[in-house]
């Protein structure tokens, strides 16, 4: 039996816990919180400070015993521990590395708070935010996303929110508002773009350490898909634009974001998809941080692709947008700028970022090299022109990327050259040139650096003989200014040029020859630099620097390859031509080696030359009948040529001293043995003789032979291969007439020019023979009425014979233009003198002739310059031959100042004698010949410095016109301020040049009929009145459209060239107001089903019955450059409506601030679009045919198509409302229905009736077979446009297609038999069943899927709200009449098969 102590103390209530009992308790892990603990006991100890322990330990046991607890703890003790805490926290009575921990213990219990206590909890964490200094002040914010799911009530947590984004927030604080974002319950999420706002204006003031950290949570919380687009935005926003501390330490932090961003797609690979997307989405994000980004996600193999291919398009697509809308003028000027600023900008991000690659960024490198040859590879003719003059084109930033990279990054190099050979050897030959450019530029300025990867050039080496032969020349001209760095590569080249002489293709050879002659100008040049730097350092240097130089002896290359050039004179004719040029180049390169070009070339030459007196060259032996062909097989023309430029250029040359005896033949015995004469003086006397005894040459004898031979055509087409040689020598030996006229003294002058003009006068008689000759066979092959044609494009053929080369300098042709001016000043007098002598009458047809000798070489002289310039070979034989074109301009000028009068003077003069009429025609010809010479002088200096020097001299000219048209009034405004030249600066000396000369002589010319002169006159007045600023130009234009509206033109090409003028030059305007003019007149010429035509246009009398043809084809071209525009307009709308529903509100951006409102781009582009529907309107009620009938339907079907696009952005997307269409697309919709989709059904049937009427026709089967494939597509285009219309009626109640009647069926062969009777109110084009039964079908499918989301079979009924109702009426007759006509086209299309 227990005693009565332990009883009485068995029933004593037990002391309560105290602090340093609960810590006791606390340190036996099994023990747990008796549950007879008072709470109230509990908190005592809080409230009191302990002076043995602190209070930290006393919670945080407390804590420990309660999670022991397998019964849930008090909420109410629960609530209250943790506002203590916090109160505590807030007065800082523990340290905050134990309060971390504390509030890791509070977390697990926090589920059993008191819900009643969550609100206050809540506000005692929110009440100190302004106190928060550092991140562990902000602790206690760790448990808001908690109490804010327990919470559970909106707007509670709406007001608390609003609380926190009013706060003022502290570096710590935003810190850990970060954090939080992504930690919030579903109840506060809808928050999360105010706080992305705050979070990224607050960033500006944020330390640069802090950053990294900062965006690592924001790339946490996008991770999490909240708000991804708006959260990467920000941060590409942000760094792109924070420009905050010292460069490095920016690269530094940057480059930590960069390994954040690289790890955040790795996880999360759609992340990465969305930053794409973002990035692609808005080219104004692409800055160089953006840049940056995108070359270390390409680092990820998942991404490496698609994030350089989103790149490139950036960088191509701002290009690409500035191009267009500085071309467009209708659009507004605030979308040309922001496109100019963003092909800037985006060009200004790539080269930053890549500038920037070397701040411990080596890892985007390899990105950066790929992007560099992809954007490469994109070059073509149109991105190589200069875009702005502060914007680089395409390849300019392309090479200007990798050659950064290949300066900067050692590592990279060897990629570089790799990728170059490997491109090079597989790309297209388009392709591989732009890369060629870049090795090029490699190894001029980096030739140090690119020795090393010899090896890498020696197998791109390899495959010249498999190159094509500009590949192969540029590959081997790349590479050869190394070779004075490294012979091997020297003796390399050497090897791969001699395998490729053995090749049978003759591109190969061709290509080997070149580089040969390249080899050994590169190898003159190196020794002539040499020895000026041992002449230089020979009086400082010692004799051991001097042995360090390399030497060789001088000549050696040249003689090694000497056995080339003969093998080549063995090759076929291009070859040869090629060799011919080349040597002519190593002679200027190195003087030294005349003599020994001349000993090869001398033997060869025999071969061609005879001792005969009167013709000493055998033209026969220049040809070779192969297969019944005639085939050349010696260029003898480019022989001469070469041989008199060779003995020109060393002139003072001691040639004895520098031959070299190393060839082992002999000219003849005699000559050998005595020593005497060496091969330069056997070329003078033998072009001595050529230049005397040239025009003995006797065609007639090889006439006469022709007609006793039975191979009578063989020897015709001899004897014009035979001509073309001559014509080809006179010009060479004219040429150096000119050089020895250039030198000559007084006395020896009209000796030469007589000789000139004998030689012109052999020119023109060799030309006829040729023609005569040529118009022989040709009545032999094909019919007399198609003789001239194909006699002038064998005369224009024989002019562009090796255009790429000319036999003349320009200095040369200057002095033959002078010479011609001066004699036609003779013939003038002697025209205007009615009692001249017959010597003077054949005098005068002299210089004639002799003008027109030198206005055909001038015209094939600048036509081979231009070609030359485009080469950009940079050989000093092709500077010789170029020199200063513009040097010819003021000749060509009075020249034809000088002619233009002469026609004139003859048409008043009005002689009807033959030869009267002769010379007038000469004289024409002679003018338009001038005048082509004019416009390429124009076409080759477009560029402004060159131009304004061009129209200078130019302008200078019009003294001359002065004495010639005294009567001019242009002409005496000229005169009276002769030093006007230097009141006008560029544009305004252009627009002076072509107001007050070409403007008053394409008039002068248009009154004369010359008609072909004026079209010359006209494009160049195109091509250079485009270059001048907008109110300049719109002169011109007014002064085209007064020809338009006061002249009658019945030429088609001189009507199309004025009509041209009066369409460009005019102010570009969206309602296209002088294209639809011009439409409207052109209805009236054309005629309709409903009108006659009439003969001319009262407005415009340019328009008429001869010229309407060529008019009507001209403004469909401007109908059809619209739609471009308008589809580029388009995407931009779509850009930037895509862009506002992301952002709703955000009107602006962080680089350019205000954006181009998308309403304002729509009223435009509606603007412009009903411009259009007005222009086509007046085509389709015109009766057109063949070509401009195919034409019209194809710009039709392109029209509806963007007219379905316009409708398709008016219908809101899913989740946005939808607002009323605006009144100008409704406008556009009326003016669409009414005034083209009608009448165009009534065109589409009158093109299938001219089909029937033709069908019998021969040749027009495939051309109805065009037109029938053009009306399908048409059929649907306006009926897919009409779907969006009912569609968009439906969501919007307004019924956009009022003005639109359509019957029940419709077919896309409409045949027009016999009309079905309707009644008196039926709509527009009932007449006309044009309506197919399958279209209405799939439009009421669509409508019925719109109103019950449930797809239905179309019913064969007709829609009553839309179709007329007399329509259902015949439906039975109108359903048979629909099959006749489908059996009847069956048989058509079986009987158009057969025929074809």
């Amino acid at each position: 039996m227990a005693s009565e102590a332990e009883i009485l103390r068995r029933d004593r209530p037990p002391p309560p816990l105290t602090a340093e009992a609960i810590i006791t308790l606390a340190q036996d892990p099994s023990a747990t919180l008796p549950p007879v603990a008072d709470p109230a006991a509990l908190l005592a100890p809080l409230d009191h400070p302990f002076p043995t322990f602190p209070v930290s330990t006393y919670l945080s046991a407390l804590l420990s015993l309660l999670s022991r607890s397998r019964s849930p703890p008090s909420s109410s003790l629960l609530s209250s521990l943790l506002i203590s805490f916090l109160t505590m926290f807030h007065s800082r009575r523990f340290p905050r590395h134990d309060a971390a921990l504390l509030l890791r213990l509070f977390t697990p219990h926090l589920s059993f708070l008191d819900r009643s206590q969550i609100l206050a909890l809540v506000d005692l964490i929110l009440s100190r935010l302004s106190e928060i200094a550092d991140p562990e002040d902000a602790l206690p914010l760790d448990h808001l996303p908690r109490l804010f799911e327990l919470a559970g009530v909106c707007e509670p947590v709406d007001l608390t929110v609003e609380r926190l984004l009013a706060a003022e927030w502290s570096k710590a604080l935003l810190l850990k508002v970060v954090a939080l974002l992504r930690e919030l319950p579903p109840i506060g999420r809808a928050r999360v773009s105010d706080f992305l706002d705050r979070v990224f204006l607050q960033m500006k003031g944020v330390d640069l350490q802090d950053l990294p950290s900062l965006i690592y949570q924001l790339l946490l919380l996008a991770s999490k898909c909240i708000h991804r687009k708006e959260v990467i935005r920000g941060i590409l926003a942000f760094l792109g634009s924070c420009s905050k501390g010292r460069p490095s330490i920016m690269r530094q932090v940057e480059g930590t974001i960069l390994m954040h961003v690289n790890f955040a797609v790795k996880q999360d690979p759609s992340l990465g998809q969305e930053m794409l997307m973002v990035i692609r989405s808005d080219l104004q994000l692409l800055n160089h941080f953006a840049v940056t980004v995108l070359f270390s996600m390409a680092r990820v193999r998942r991404f490496n692709e698609s994030s350089i291919v989103v790149l490139k398009l950036a960088v191509v697509t701002s290009l690409r947008n500035f191009r267009i809308s500085r071309n467009s003028e209708w659009l507004p000027d605030k979308l040309r700028e922001d496109c100019l600023e963003t092909a800037k900008f985006v060009e200004n991000s790539v080269l930053k970022a890549v500038n920037e690659s070397n701040s411990g960024r080596e890892h985007v490198v390899p990105s950066i090299v790929q992007f560099g040859f992809l954007l490469l590879e994109n070059v073509d003719d149109n991105t190589c022109k200069q875009v702005s003059p502060g914007l680089m084109n395409i390849r300019e930033l392309s090479i200007q990327i990798l050659r950064t990279v290949f300066e900067v990054h050692d590592m990279s190099r060897n990629e570089i050259i790799e990728q170059c050979k490997f491109r090079i050897i597989s790309l297209k030959p388009q392709k591989s040139m732009q890369i060629i450019k870049l090795l090029s530029n490699l190894v001029r300025s980096y030739p140090y650096a690119i020795l090393q990867y010899v090896a890498h050039l020696k197998e791109a080496l390899d495959y010249f003989t498999f190159l094509q032969e500009i590949v192969a020349v540029a590959l081997v001209d790349a590479i050869l200014p190394l070779v004075r760095f490294c012979s091997d590569l020297q003796d390399y080249i050497i090897l791969v040029v001699r395998k490729a002489m053995f090749k049978r293709e003759d591109t190969i050879r061709i290509a080997a020859t070149i580089a040969v002659v390249n080899l050994i100008c590169i190898e003159s040049k190196s020794n002539r630099n040499e020895e000026n730097i041992l002449q230089e350092s020979s009086s400082q240097a010692s004799c051991s620097q001097q042995a360090e130089i390399p030497s060789r002896r001088e000549g050696n290359l040249f003689l090694e390859l000497s056995g080339l050039f003969r093998r080549c004179l063995t090759q076929q004719v291009r070859v040869k031509e090629i060799l011919y040029e080349g040597l002519v180049k190593l002679v200027m390169s190195d003087p030294s080696c005349t003599s020994s070009i001349l000993d090869i070339l001398w033997p060869h030459f025999f071969q061609v030359c005879t001792e005969d007196k009167d013709f000493p060259l055998q033209l026969d032996s220049c040809f070779r009948l192969e297969n019944g062909k005639v085939r050349q097989v010696e260029p003898l023309d480019h022989l001469l040529s070469c041989v008199s430029w060779i003995l020109h250029q060393s002139h003072g040359v001691n040639q004895s001293e520098n031959s070299w005896q190393c060839f082992g033949f002999s000219l003849t015995q005699q000559e050998n043995e005595a020593g005497k004469a060496t091969s330069a003086e056997l070329f003078s006397k033998a072009l001595s003789k050529i230049r005397k005894n040239l025009k003995n040459c006797k065609l007639q004898d090889y006439e006469v032979q022709a007609e006793e031979s039975s191979r009578q055509h063989l020897l015709d087409e001899k004897i014009i291969c035979n001509c073309q040689i001559l014509l080809r020598l006179i010009e060479v030996l004219v040429n150096i007439v000119v050089i020895d006229l250039e030198k000559a003294e007084s006395s020896e002058k009209l000796v030469l020019e007589k000789e000139i003009m004998e030689f012109s006068e052999f020119y023109d008689f060799v030309e006829k023979e040729l023609i005569k000759i040529s118009q022989r066979t040709g009545n032999r092959k094909g019919s007399s009425s198609d003789l001239l044609n194909k006699v002038n494009s064998e005369l224009k053929e024989i002019a562009q014979v090796n255009q790429a080369r000319t036999f003349f300098a320009t200095t040369t042709v200057h002095h033959l233009l002078v010479l011609s001016f001066n004699s036609c000043k003779i013939y003038f007098t002697s025209r205007q003198n009615a009692s001249q002598k017959s010597s003077e009458s054949s005098t005068a047809a002299l210089c004639l002739k002799t003008m027109s000798f030198s206005l055909k070489v001038c015209l094939r002289h600048l036509k081979s310059v231009y070609s030359m310039k485009r080469e950009q070979s940079g050989d000093p034989f092709s500077e010789l031959l170029c020199g200063d074109i513009k040097c010819l301009g003021k000749s060509v000028m009075q020249l034809v100042l000088q002619l233009k009068s002469t026609v004139e003077q003859e048409k008043d003069m009005k002689k009807k004698d033959a030869q009267g009429k002769i010379s007038n025609g000469h004289a024409r010809d002679l003018l338009f010949l001038s005048l082509m010479c004019l416009i390429e002088l124009f076409k080759m200096n477009l560029s402004e410095d060159n131009l304004y020097e061009l129209v200078t001299d130019l302008l200078t000219v019009n003294s001359l016109d002065l004495y010639l048209h005294a009567k001019d009034a242009a002409a005496e405004d000229i005169n009276q301020n002769k030093n006007f030249v230097d009141d006008y600066q560029n544009m305004s000396c252009l627009h002076l040049f072509l107001e007050k000369v070409i403007e008053p002589l394409h008039s002068s010319l248009l009154d004369q009929s010359l008609f072909q002169e004026c079209e010359v006159l006209a494009e160049l007045l195109l091509i250079t009145g485009k270059m001048l600023p907008p109110g300049k130009r719109n002169f011109h234009g007014s002064w085209a459209m007064k020809i338009c509206q006061s002249r009658k033109v019945e030429n088609p090409g001189a009507a199309r060239s004025v009509f041209s003028l009066a369409i460009h030059l005019t102010p570009t305007q969206p309602d296209l107001t002088v294209a639809n003019d011009m439409a409207t007149e052109l209805l009236k010429v054309m005629g309709s089903e409903d009108s006659e035509p009439e003969e001319m246009s009262v407005k415009f009398p340019v328009i008429n019955q001869s010229t309407r043809n060529a008019i009507s084809t001209i403004i469909l071209q401007v109908a059809e450059s619209c739609l471009g525009d308008l589809d580029w307009v388009i995407s931009k709308i779509k850009a930037i409506f895509a862009y506002n529903r992301e952002q709703p509100g955000l009107m602006t951006n962080l680089q350019f601030g205000e954006k181009l409102s998308g309403l304002e781009l729509e009223d435009v582009l509606c603007a412009r679009s009903e411009s259009l529907v007005y222009l086509l309107s007046s085509f389709v009620m015109m009766n057109l045919k063949d070509s401009r009938a195919e034409q019209l339907l194809k710009v039709a079907t392109r029209f509806y198509k963007i007219l379905a696009l316009v409708a398709k952005l008016q219908i809101a997307p899913k989740g946005c409302k939808q607002f009323l269409p605006s009144r100008r697309f409704q406008k556009l919709t009326e003016v669409t229905c009414t005034r083209l989709t009608s009448p165009l059904y009534g065109f589409v049937a009158l093109v299938q009736r001219n089909q029937q009427e033709r069908a019998s026709q021969r040749g027009i089967i495939n051309k109805i077979k065009r037109e029938n494939r053009c009306i399908p597509d048409l059929i649907f285009q306006i009926e897919d446009y009409e779907k969006y219309l009912i569609q968009l009626s439906k969501m919007t109640k307004v019924n956009l297609l009022r003005h639109a009647k359509r019957s029940t069926a419709r077919d896309f062969k409409i045949l027009e038999t016999k009309k079905v009777p309707v009644e008196e109110e039926a709509p527009e084009h009932e007449p006309t069943p044009s309506h197919s039964t399958s279209e209405n079908e799939l439009n009421r499918e669509s409508e019925e899927t719109d109103d019950d989301n449930i797809p239905k079979r179309a019913s064969p009924e007709p829609i009553r709200d839309i179709v007329d109702e007399d329509s259902e009426n015949g439906g039975d007759d109108q359903e048979i009449l629909i099959r006749k006509k489908r059996a009847k086209m069956r048989k058509v299309v079986e009987n158009s098969d057969a025929e074809s």
